[in-house]
C-alpha cells in the first residue's frame, strides 16, 4: 500500500449462508476494480429483510467463510455482528469498523437490487454521508430499470449509480444451493471444496 494514502477497506455484509462462488468472485472484482487493500466479510446475525428466517448457526456459516477465504490476502472474515447479536444494522457495523481503522477510506459492497429498499435502512441519510456505498450489477441487470425505483434524492441516486461496478455473472444462489442439498444433489463447484466438505461433515441443510 502507498504509505501517501489512506487505507481502503471494502465491508461485504451479507447472511453467507452458506457461502459461495458467486460472493467470492464479487469480492475479488471488487478488490480490483475499488484497488482495496482489503476487503472484510461480516456474516449476519439476523439480516434485517429476512427476520423470521432461518439461517445456519452463526458460528458455523462464519467458519464456512473462513475455510472459503483462507490463503487470499486481501479477504478478512468478521464476526463482530455475531458478537453483537440482534439485528444487524449496516450503520452500526460501518461505525465500528471505522473506529477500529481510524482514517481508513470504506466502502459498503451492495447488490444493485437493495439500492430499491436503501432508503429504509437504519440512519440511512449518516450512512451515505459517512461512507462510500459501491454497488454491483450482475450482468443481466438493467440500472436504469432499477434507479426508478430508488426512493432517494436525485443527487444520491445519481452518485450511487455513477459508482456501479460490473462484476462476473455468475448464476448461483444460496437458496440454489441449499435446495440441491435437501434434494440429495451435489454442488460441487458451486462453493470452495473446503466448504463443502465442511457442510457434508455438519450435515448442513439436509
Amino acid at each position: 500500500m502507498d504509505k501517501n494514502r489512506s487505507e481502503k477497506i471494502g465491508v461485504f455484509g451479507g447472511s453467507f449462508d452458506p457461502v459461495h462462488m458467486g460472493h467470492l468472485t464479487i469480492a475479488q472484482d471488487a478488490v480490483e476494480q475499488l484497488e482495496l487493500d482489503r476487503l472484510i466479510f461480516v456474516p449476519a446475525a439476523i439480516p434485517p429483510h429476512k427476520q423470521g428466517k432461518t439461517l445456519a448457526d452463526g458460528q458455523q456459516r462464519f467458519e464456512m467463510l473462513q475455510l472459503a477465504t483462507e490463503g487470499n490476502l486481501s479477504f478478512e472474515v468478521s464476526n463482530m455482528e455475531l458478537q453483537r447479536g440482534g439485528v444487524s444494522y449496516t450503520f452500526d457495523t460501518m461505525t465500528q469498523i471505522q473506529a477500529e481503522h481510524p482514517g481508513a477510506e470504506m466502502f459498503f459492497i451492495v447488490g444493485l437490487d437493495s439500492l430499491t429498499i436503501l432508503h429504509s435502512w437504519r440512519n440511512v441519510d449518516e450512512l451515505l454521508k459517512n461512507w462510500t456505498i459501491v454497488p454491483f450489477a450482475r450482468g443481466g441487470e438493467n440500472p436504469a430499470r432499477v434507479a426508478e425505483q430508488i426512493q432517494l434524492s436525485n443527487v444520491w441516486k445519481k452518485q450511487l449509480l455513477e459508482r456501479l461496478i460490473r462484476i462476473h455473472e455468475i448464476e448461483i444462489s444460496a437458496s440454489e444451493i441449499r435446495m440441491r442439498l435437501a434434494e440429495g444433489l451435489s454442488i460441487r463447484y458451486l462453493v470452495p471444496p473446503e466448504v463443502e466438505m465442511y457442510i457434508a461433515e455438519h450435515h448442513l441443510y439436509t
